[in-house]
C-alpha cells in the first residue's frame, strides 16, 4: 500500500512536471511563434512601404483631380433659376443642376451695372445637388446687404461670380433684356397641303444671360397672340420655337385650332411685359 502511494505521488510529480514543462514549451512556441508573425508583419510593411507611399500619393493625386474637376465642373453647375425683381420679397434663386456639392464661400451677386456687391457667400456655404438656394430681402439665411429695393423695376441685370471674379451665370430682365432676344426665323407656307400645326416662331437668345420671359408677347399681325407664363425663361446663346399647335419638350404652343399665320400676315412683334417692343420680324 505505502509502495502504491509512493509511486502515485511520483506518478503526479511527474505529470505535473511534464505538465508545466510542457507549458513552458507551449509559452515558448507561442511567443515564437508571435515573434515570427510578428516579424512576419515588420518585414511585409518594410517591404510594402514603397507601395503605401504610392498609394498615399496616387490617393492624393486622385483627390487632386477630382477637386479639380469639380473646381471646373462648379461654374457649368450653378446657375441662377430666378430672379424675383416685382414682390416686395425681393429674392435671387441659385440651383445646383449638376452631380456635385459646391463650396460657395466668397461667392457673390452683384448689379452688373454698377460692378455693386448684393451679397457674398460666407464660409460653410455649400449647395448640393438639385438644391435650390435663396437670398432674399426679408428675414432669411442669406440677406441682401441692401434695403429695399434692390432692382430697378425697368429691368435689371444680375451676375454670379465665383470666388476668383469669374462670371458664372447671369439673369437680365425688363428693358436690359431687350438687346438680348431676337425673332430669327418664321416658318410659314403657303403650301395647302403643308401641316399647319409645326408652323412656328423661333427666338435666339444672342447673350450669355438667363433672360427672363415672364409676361412677354408675341404679337402676329391677323393673327394670334402667345403670351410667356411667369417664370419662363431662356436659356444663354439657345434658341426657342413657338408652333402653332405642336408640343415636344423645350418649346411653347400657341395650341390653336386654326393657321396662326394668315395670307395678310406680314409681321411678327415680340414685346415685353410692359407692352415694350423688343424686336419685329417682317416678311412677304
Amino acid at each position: 500500500m505505502n509502495i502504491f502511494i509512493k509511486r502515485l505521488k511520483e506518478l503526479t510529480v511527474n505529470f505535473e512536471t511534464r505538465q508545466n514543462m510542457a507549458n513552458e514549451i507551449w509559452q515558448i512556441d507561442a511567443r515564437s511563434a508571435l515573434d515570427k508573425v510578428h516579424q512576419q508583419i515588420k518585414n511585409n510593411t518594410l517591404n510594402s512601404l514603397p507601395n503605401l507611399q504610392n498609394q498615399r500619393h496616387a490617393h492624393g493625386a486622385i483627390q487632386s483631380y477630382w477637386h479639380s474637376c469639380f473646381k471646373l465642373m462648379a461654374p457649368l453647375q450653378v446657375q441662377i433659376e430666378y430672379v424675383n425683381s416685382t414682390s416686395s420679397n425681393e429674392s435671387v434663386e441659385l440651383k445646383n443642376t449638376g452631380p456635385a456639392i459646391i463650396d460657395l464661400e466668397s461667392w457673390r451677386l452683384e448689379l452688373a451695372e454698377t460692378g455693386e456687391t448684393l451679397f457674398t457667400f460666407p464660409r460653410n456655404s455649400y449647395i448640393k445637388p438639385s438644391q435650390i438656394l435663396k437670398v432674399e430681402q426679408q428675414q432669411s439665411t442669406f440677406m441682401f446687404n441692401k434695403p429695399s429695393p434692390v432692382f430697378k423695376q425697368c429691368g435689371c441685370h444680375i451676375r454670379l461670380l465665383d470666388a476668383e471674379g469669374s462670371v458664372v451665370s447671369a439673369w437680365v430682365n425688363g428693358r436690359k433684356a431687350h438687346e438680348s432676344i431676337i425673332i430669327s426665323h418664321i416658318s410659314h407656307d403657303t403650301n395647302t397641303n403643308r401641316n399647319k400645326d409645326k408652323d412656328h416662331i423661333e427666338l435666339i437668345n444672342l447673350s450669355t444671360s438667363w433672360v427672363d420671359l415672364s409676361g412677354w408677347t408675341i404679337c402676329i399681325k391677323d393673327g394670334p397672340e402667345f403670351t410667356f407664363a411667369q417664370m419662363a425663361k431662356m436659356e444663354p446663346c439657345s434658341e426657342l420655337k413657338i408652333y402653332a399647335n405642336h408640343n415636344e419638350p423645350g418649346c411653347y404652343s400657341f395650341d390653336s385650332s386654326t393657321p396662326i399665320f394668315q395670307q395678310t400676315t406680314s409681321t411678327v412683334a415680340l414685346l415685353d411685359k410692359n407692352k415694350q417692343r423688343v424686336n419685329e420680324y417682317h416678311f412677304a
